[in-house]
């Protein structure tokens, strides 16, 4: 039996760079790490067959490699690493990290508003059975209306450039589960020592290189222990803890 050895490519179009330097917006940064991580998924598999390995997995798991890989954009440890200034060439100073950290837990629990709401658009426009015929505007008004503490606009039809509609078709609550997942696992496998050979390690042998070959319940409780389980139709649910902590919630 022959292996081919995984190819993978992540093609982005940042703007704010030349041939000289690097200079990206830390929102650039925070979707390089999130791609990277499902690019490792990829790299790192080790699987029989190629239909299971990477990214094939089943939804409910799909994204947790790649919200895992969020975290080390804000960890400052490793930041420092390669951050520096464009003229003085001095790292990226601590307090500033910190600063970053607070402004974007200060709207935690309004993001995970929106994701809530773009998993309820996602399964009402693809699953829910109207009693009448309505255009998506006014689903999309009304559950925003009903589940968010902000108004619709109206004439606004941000949904319609929402591509994750189609591309997730009524699998978009995958983000909220993979977020869960990932502030389990950063914070009981990565958060210490995100760096060490043991935290690599761990992450390679008993997360990446199964791909979708093993079972995601099974590859997680490997991890964490029981904080991943299954539910009566074999699936997983997970556990919010660790994503309420962080959010502080």
């Amino acid at each position: 039996m022959e292996y081919q050895l995984p190819i993978v490519a992540l093609v982005c179009n940042f703007s704010g760079s030349n041939f000289t330097s690097v200079m990206l917006h830390h929102s650039d940064v925070e979707t390089l790490f999130h791609e990277f991580g499902h690019a490792l998924h990829s790299l790192l598999s080790r699987t029989d067959y190629q239909h299971f390995s990477g990214t094939r997995v089943i939804l409910d798991f799909a994204e947790t490699p790649s919200n895992l890989f969020e975290y080390y954009s804000w960890d400052y440890g490793f930041l420092r690493k390669f951050t520096k200034h464009y003229s003085t060439g001095d790292p990226i100073p601590e307090e500033l990290v910190k600063s970053m950290l607070e402004a974007k837990n200060m709207f935690a629990a309004t993001e995970l508003q929106r994701q809530i709401l773009y998993a309820l658009i996602d399964q009402t426009l693809h699953g829910a059975q109207l009693s009448s015929p309505r255009d998506t505007s006014s689903v999309v008004a009304d559950l925003r209306t009903e589940h968010t503490s902000w108004k619709y606009v109206e004439g606004t039809h941000w949904h319609t450039r929402f591509t994750h509609l189609v591309t997730y078709g009524a699998g978009y609550y995958s983000y909220l589960y993979a977020k869960c997942f990932a502030a389990t696992l950063w914070k009981k496998v990565c958060q210490k020592d995100p760096l060490s050979l043991a935290t690599g390690s761990a992450l390679r042998t008993k997360f990446l290189q199964h791909g979708g070959a093993k079972d995601p319940a099974d590859i997680l409780n490997d991890l964490i222990g029981s904080d991943a389980i299954r539910n009566q139709n074999g699936g997983i649910i997970p556990d919010i803890t660790c994503l309420a902590e962080e959010m502080k919630l």
